[in-house]
């Protein structure tokens, strides 16, 4: 009985000396805080917004950060300032998200690139200010309802990039201040309507890149998204669009439907968007036009199968009908485009533009890549006298001339393969336009002429009447270039000759005393990089920066530099000019040749003799050797005999 009262004594005051341990140090050795002023970064920032200054703390994979799964251990940094607090547990390798210690003053949470799978329950509770929640890229499969609890004032939640796909009715019940959502990237299959009802005050909400295939807003019974503004629908397998897809009077003012397989749309089914400004259809197989509310804007139909122009709203300003099918212009009886700002039809099939009404407000027009054989007559400030750029590039245009006036800031012609030349005021109708008529370059424009694989030539006055802030024609087949054809100077936004087969001739070295010295001089230097010779052999693929501040005329002398090995040069005889007129190193050589081929002569010759004389005497030596040994073997018999056979 005595023994088991000491066994009960040694427990009793070994459990009394661990809680004095503990009451001592405050926490056990495994619960130590991690202090985030220590081991992350931190620092007084303006919020996102720009509207106040915030503590941000960033935990990133650079930071030295232990046992971090455990965020209910972490210590908020001091914060003196009264601050509100936004922290960052970025790329940590978390798969569990604890519970966060208290905190009043943190209003942004972002736990991006992690690998997070589960949470404890009501990981949030204790920050009860909350307003962005990010938890993009991270191995969510499942979300529920404990996990948004006491943070009402959330209003960014963040949940792409995960592997969500599903949702339970319940689970954001507590999330009607929410404006923004993003659920882009996950493995949906429908709109979550049913879930997201409860967030009244959804403004943003991005669905794109899920794999949704049905589009519908509202519920049976007609109830949807009162609140929705922009909602993004992109990337994913929707087929068709109907008039039960949104509900009556919705909110709707940008709509992304781009890159789906939309083959029908109702005719009706966008009427109910009554305050639709912008809509993105682009990259689906529409082919039939259908009804447009009169709001809309903005109207992005690109990559489709269009045979014949919608009919636009006459409110709109900006129309993308690039890539389709379209053989000529838009009907002008039945569309009214005054107030049309940016209108591109490039990658069409039409052949001419004939343009009768006035586009006051137009300042891009996008032409390119149709079956445009001449510039069209049609174009002129008269009908566009707010046009800032033109693009024509991609058209089989053999000649260019402008027929009419026209005023623009830029014009782009490269791409075009049926150009061989540049004639004579080809562009003298083109008139710079300028932010203010008071600037020094406010009549100069920039021209984009490259990638014409058979232009040759520009004549001398292609330009003449107009000046050109910027000029590039790099990538073309020019082998020469007129010294008149522009006032070189005044080409203040550069000179792209890049990519020519340039013939380095006399013809040429205008160009290394004039255009070389200003680009490099004027911040230009890069466009010089591959400024290069194409001809003659001698000097192809030589830069032309090269001559950079030589004295005399390389191009104009009697020999060419041509590359040696190791980046050196060495100097070849010139076949242009005079063709029997050598230069003196050449003569040198020439002479140095001759006598050491006289010496390799006059040394073979001797050689041959020598050798010869060295035969004889040695035939003798060895007949008198031979006489000798006879001699002695027949001791004086026979050496008549012998000797007559030794003088044979």
């Amino acid at each position: 009985m005595r023994a088991h009262f000491f066994i009960f004594l040694f427990i009793v005051s070994h459990c009394v000396s661990d809680e004095d341990v503990k009451s001592e140090t405050g926490v056990e050795e495994n619960y130590k805080l991690i202090k985030l002023s220590e081991v992350c970064t931190c620092s007084e920032i303006p919020d996102y917004d720009g509207t106040h200054l915030v503590l941000n703390v960033l935990c990133s994979e650079l930071d030295r950060i232990e046992n971090v799964a455990d965020l209910d251990k972490v210590e908020w940094p001091p914060n003196p300032n009264g601050l509100k607090i936004s922290a960052a547990f970025e790329g940590l390798g978390l798969t569990t998200l604890g519970k966060l210690p208290p905190n009043s003053q943190v209003e942004s949470l972002r736990f991006s690139n992690n690998a997070i799978k589960t949470y404890w329950p009501d990981p949030f509770s204790d920050v009860p200010n909350l307003t962005k929640l990010s938890f993009a890229q991270n191995d969510l499969y499942v979300i529920t309802p404990d996990l948004f609890t006491k943070i009402d004032r959330l209003e960014d939640l963040d949940l792409s990039y995960n592997k969500i796909s599903d949702f339970n009715p319940l689970d954001f019940k507590h999330l009607r201040m929410v404006k923004k959502f993003n659920l882009q990237s996950n493995q949906l299959s429908k709109v979550p309507l049913e879930s997201i009802m409860p967030m009244t005050a959804l403004e943003h909400l991005d669905l794109s890149k899920n794999g949704i295939f049905d589009l519908l807003l509202q519920r049976t019974d007609g109830v949807g998204l009162s609140s929705l503004k922009r909602l993004y629908l992109n990337s994913n397998r929707i087929r068709s669009v109907t008039k039960h897809s949104f509900p009556a009077d919705n909110k709707l003012e940008l709509l992304d439907l781009s890159n789906n397989l939309i083959e029908i749309i109702e005719e009706d089914a966008f009427l109910p968007c009554t305050n639709l400004k912008e809509l993105n259809l682009g990259q689906n197989n529409i082919t039939l036009v259908f009804e447009l509310p009169a709001s809309l804007q903005i109207a992005i139909f690109k990559i489709n199968t269009f045979y014949h122009w919608p009919k636009f709203p006459s409110g709109i300003k900006y129309i993308d009908l690039s890539y389709n099918r379209l053989t000529s212009l838009y009907d002008e009886t039945s569309n009214n485009f005054q107030n049309l700002e940016i209108l591109n039809i490039g990658g069409n099939q039409i052949k001419q533009l004939d343009i009768q009404k006035i586009l006051s407000n137009l300042f891009i027009l996008d032409i390119s890549y149709n079956l445009l054989t001449e510039i069209p007559k049609t174009l002129s400030e008269q009908y566009l006298p707010s046009l800032e750029e033109l693009r024509l590039d991609g058209n089989p245009i053999a000649n260019i001339y402008f027929n009419n006036v026209m005023v623009l800031k830029t014009l782009h012609m490269s791409y075009m393969d049926k150009l061989m030349k540049v004639d004579d005021k080809a562009f003298s109708n083109v008139v710079g336009r300028g932010e203010d008529e008071t600037e020094e370059q406010s009549n100069c424009f920039y021209l984009y002429l490259s990638n014409c694989q058979s232009l040759s030539e520009i004549h001398v006055g292609a330009f003449e009447g107009t000046t050109v802030c910027m000029l590039d024609v790099s990538k073309n087949n020019l082998t020469n270039l007129p010294q008149d054809l522009l006032p070189w100077s005044s080409v203040s936004a550069g000179i792209n000759l890049q990519f020519n087969p340039w013939h380095c001739s006399c013809d040429l070295q205008w160009m290394v005393d004039q255009l070389i010295p200003y680009l490099y001089n004027t911040n230009s230097s890069y466009l010089l990089d591959d400024l290069r010779c194409g001809s003659p052999r001698a000097y192809q693929h030589l830069r032309l920066v090269h001559w950079y501040n030589w004295t005399d005329r390389a191009m104009c002398s009697n020999g060419y530099l041509r590359a040696g090995p190791h980046d050196t040069y060495i100097l070849e005889a010139s076949t242009e000019g005079n063709p029997f007129h050598m230069s003196t190193m050449t003569l040198i050589l020439s002479i140095s040749i001759a006598v050491s081929l006289t010496v390799a002569v006059v040394l073979i010759i001797y050689l041959v003799v020598t050798r010869k004389r060295y035969r004889i005497r040695r035939a003798a030596l060895n007949r008198k050797r031979q006489s000798a040994i006879d001699a002695k073997h027949t001791n004086g018999t026979e050496k008549e005999q012998y000797a007559a056979l030794n003088r044979t």
